[in-house]
Formats: C-alpha cells, structure tokens, sequence
C-alpha cells in the first residue's frame, strides 16, 4: 500500500479541525439562563410580590375602584383580597411551580446569570401572567383554592374582578427593565445582610 493521497490526506486534516472544533464547543461555558439561576428568581419573585403588595393595593385604589359600579365595596374590599390572590397565584404557579416555568423557557444548568437574561426572564414571566389563557387559569385556581366555602360572592367576585384588577396591576407593576434594575447584575447595590450574632 502506497501513501494516502492529498486529497485523502486534507480530508482528514479538515474532520482532526472540524472534530477540535466540535469539542471546543462543547466544552464552552453554557451562555444561556439556567434552569437553577431561574427557579431561583421565581422564588424571589415571590418576595417581589410581598414587598410591592402595598403599592399595588394603593394603586387599585385609585385606579381600578373607580372604573366600577360598587366603588364603596371596591375601596373596602376589592383591592385587598386582590393581594391575597396574587400572592396565591405566585406561590402556586411561581414559587411551587417555578420548575415547570423555568421548563417552558426551555433553560437548564448553573450558572451566573447577566443582566439581559434578567431582562429576558422577567419579560417571559409577564407574558406568562398576562396571557389571556393563563389570568383564566389563574381565575379557576383561585375560585377553587382561594375562596373558602363560607365566603359569599366569593368565587362571582373572582370571576368578575380578578381579571381585569391583574391585568391592570401587572401592567403597571410588572417592568422587568425596572425590576432588574434594583438587582446586583444589572449594577445596583446588593441587598445588606442582617448582622451575625
């Protein structure tokens, strides 16, 4: 047997650089959102919601009671039990659920997150909470599981406020640009720690 031709010879140098190639890529870092950094921030986004519950409720106040023919039962009512809804929302499908919402983005792995997947992540999760499908899932969920038995109007009052009460809320709570803002990767300051005793 003679020696392989040039031709024989390039090929192969071409697949030893194409097979190099290949391996350098996989052994890159993962530069997407992990799956880990994002049920970690569904988490905090629980607190987010507790943290804002005054703001919102103040906000509904002002701006969701008025366009309603039961303003009075709004102002003493409404506009606290909406909190109470959300924070059911968010435990249920953001907190006990985060890893299926972190599936439907279609993120895996650790790793550090940047400050454009903050962005991106909270943008996913404003879609998902304002999904028409999704605020009547929400709204079913809560007249299921947030009204109790006793409570009259209960589940009439989920279903004929609740809807419009979160979409207005989310719309003018829900800004990941500002939310991501107030967090270490986009620049701001960490959160102090409580002393250790």
């Amino acid at each position: 047997m003679g020696s392989p031709s040039l031709a024989a010879e390039l090929m192969m140098k071409a697949a030893l650089l194409l097979l190099t190639a290949c391996v350098g890529a996989l052994g890159a870092p993962d530069t997407r959102f992990s799956c880990a950094e994002c049920v970690d921030e569904m988490h905090k986004l629980g607190w987010l919601i507790k943290l804002g519950a005054e703001d919102i409720q103040s906000y509904l106040l002002a701006n969701y009671c008025p366009t309603v023919e039961e303003q009075e039962f709004c102002q003493e009512h409404l506009a606290q039990y909406y909190i109470g809804m959300l924070f059911s929302i968010v435990n249920h499908y953001f907190v006990d659920g985060a890893v299926h919402v972190c599936q439907t983005m279609g993120v895996c792995d650790a790793r550090r997150y940047t400050c454009e997947e903050c962005v991106e992540g909270l943008e996913w999760v404003k879609a998902f909470m304002l999904d028409p499908i999704m605020v009547a899932e929400y709204t079913i969920y809560l007249e299921q599981n947030f009204c109790l038995s006793d409570w009259e109007n209960c589940k009439e009052g989920v279903k004929e406020y609740f809807p419009a009460m979160h979409n207005m809320a989310m719309e003018k709570f829900l800004i990941p640009v500002e939310i991501c803002n107030n967090e270490p990767v986009c620049g701001a300051d960490p959160p102090t720690k409580p002393p250790m005793f």
